[in-house]
């Protein structure tokens, strides 16, 4: 009787163990894999709004599958480089390990959408937003086109290009001092009125102004030339 009940035991156990060691074998969780989540997860962070691909070089087997009793550490900082170079440290066993990578991250970034001349100020049918690897930018750029709706251009580029802070400046259409009109407009009813500009403005911009009947300092949104647009209080 004690023997066939040793026996169950030795069997049960042994039914037990095999799943358990199968499976670590089947999916172990290298330093390769590991070295990839931490790094997508740190540059998603880093720039959330771009489309992130990371590649990293497969290390040799023995090195992919070193033993680590403590977590790994990882360490690295995003910069502006594609080929990447991150540490891999474990503290017992101590060992270092530096597992290479290569990191694209893609987004949506303003281009000419025509041949546009010096002086062309910018509006909606003049750019367009189309896909880069920002990785492989050197020049600066915009990835939001309001920014750019009243921008005058400062030199000519052909279509299809990138336009970069450099080759726009803002076009004054307001300038401290100038005499405008101040509109504010409720439902159908709409009260236009004299004032003068306290700041230069650009399309879009919001500006002080004084009322020249009351005196009054208003802030208003730069409509057109010599236009500012307010809100009734």
């Amino acid at each position: 009787m004690n023997k066939n009940i040793t026996t169950l035991i030795v069997t049960l156990i042994a039914m037990l163990a095999a799943p358990v060691k199968s499976t670590l074998a089947a999916n172990p969780e290298s330093i390769t894999q590991r070295a990839h989540q931490h790094l997508i997860k740190q540059y998603q962070t880093n720039n959330p709004f771009a489309r992130t691909a990371i590649k990293v070089k497969p290390l040799p087997k023995a090195l992919d599958l070193r033993r680590c009793d403590t977590p790994i550490a990882f360490i690295h900082a995003p910069g502006s480089s594609s080929r990447i170079s991150v540490k891999a440290v474990c503290t017992h066993p101590a060992w270092t390990i530096f597992i290479s990578a290569t990191i694209e991250q893609w987004q949506q970034i303003v281009v000419s959408s025509r041949a546009l001349s010096k002086g062309t100020i910018l509006g909606d049918s003049d750019i367009y937003l189309r896909e880069f690897d920002v990785k492989r930018l050197s020049s600066p750029y915009f990835s939001n086109p309001a920014e750019l709706f009243g921008r005058e251009m400062k030199r000519a580029i052909a279509s299809n290009q990138i336009i970069s802070p450099s080759q726009v400046e803002k076009k004054l259409l307001i300038r401290k001092g100038d005499l405008v009109y101040i509109e504010a407009q409720n439902g159908s009813m709409s009260v236009r009125m004299t004032g003068t500009a306290q700041q230069n403005g650009s399309l879009g911009e919001q500006i002080s102004v004084t009322n020249t009947r009351s005196g009054k300092k208003v802030r208003g949104y730069v409509k057109g030339r010599g236009i500012i647009s307010v809100s009734p209080e």
